[in-house]
């Protein structure tokens, strides 16, 4: 399970953004602070933006962040569909349902 940190903020165009060989030279100093202010830093080569750097910590939260939100749009998506099934009719009774839930159930002991 990832660390739970602060949530990232958004990289400031005048301190966070870093030409790869300043990247190289002061490597860790960007990991420290990466991890410090929470904002990832934007490496550039040639004058343009190419990667971006961001602590592990915040990673995972960014990520667990997109899953979640992942999750709701389906069960927001799902809901949805349901409502329509619903008030058209295409429902099953409380007595189809427990029946459908008991069969499900059944198939799952029986592995």
């Amino acid at each position: 399970m990832p660390t739970k940190s602060k949530t990232i903020e958004r990289p400031r165009l005048d301190e966070d953004v870093v030409p790869f060989t300043e990247y190289r030279r002061t490597l860790n100093d960007c990991f420290a602070r990466t991890a410090r202010t929470h904002r990832p830093i934007v490496i550039t080569q040639n004058g343009r933006s190419t990667s971006v750097m961001m602590s592990v910590a915040d990673f995972e939260n960014t990520w667990d962040e997109i899953e979640t939100l992942r999750a709701k749009a389906e069960l927001a998506k799902a809901i949805a569909i349901s409502r329509k099934q619903f008030e058209s009719g295409e429902c099953l009774t409380e007595e189809e349902s427990f029946d459908e839930i008991e069969k499900m159930l059944d198939g799952m002991e029986s592995r």
